[in-house]
């Protein structure tokens, strides 16, 4: 009887290291999403606009954003793989004073300026002193535009955007688009002074 019993505590002793052992391992990867993940453009929610310039597009484009500059709208969109801005005066939204569109860098390519890269990038003019470029990655889009004096701060601002001045030359806004935390990384990099006081878009 002795001998059972101590067969018994043998095996309930293993049977507690087996499974001590086991609740000690690492979790798989897969189980639980990682803290702190940039959520990719193409799950934000998207907005609406007035008098939609880009209705006639094929990709069936997500609008993320809209600022406002004086008469000029400055509207994000992106699609199955890119991202694009379009600048639109409002008083005629159908023509494009501006129209940027870049593709998703493919693996091993492009440059990571700012947190949430790589990007991709292009640039453009537009009528009179308007200038645009456009930084690109499946988690934020960085656009700098540039108009005339009298419009240069934004009006209303709309979606999931912020927008700053560029240090040193407050002609230039810094438009910043994505998930509310993958636009706080990008606004406190160290190409950012810290001393502007950022506007951020509402619905």
């Amino acid at each position: 009887m002795a001998k059972t019993k101590r067969t018994l505590a043998i095996g309930a002793a293993l049977i507690a290291l087996t499974f001590g052992c086991d609740s000690g391992r690492a979790p798989d990867k897969n189980s639980t999403p990682s803290e702190g993940r940039n959520i990719p453009l193409t799950e934000l929610r998207g907005i609406s606009v007035d008098s939609d310039p880009l209705e006639d597009l094929k990709d069936h484009p997500r609008i993320l954003s809209e600022v406002q500059y004086g008469d000029v709208r400055l509207i994000a969109y992106v699609t199955s793989d890119s991202c694009g801005i379009v600048a639109t005066p409002k008083s005629d939204p159908q023509r494009s004073d501006i129209h940027l569109v870049s593709k998703w860098p493919s693996h091993g390519q492009g440059t990571a300026p700012y947190p949430a890269g790589p990007y991709n990038s292009v640039s453009g003019n537009g009528s009179a002193k308007a200038w645009a470029s456009l930084l690109c990655s499946k988690d934020a889009m960085v656009i700098e535009y540039t108009v005339d004096a009298a419009s240069s701060s934004p009006g209303e601002i709309r979606g999931e955007v912020t927008t700053t001045p560029v240090p040193n030359n407050r002609s230039v806004s810094r438009i910043i688009i994505g998930d509310p935390a993958t636009r706080l990384q990008i606004q406190h990099h160290p190409d950012e002074s810290g001393t502007n006081t950022p506007s951020t878009g509402s619905r």
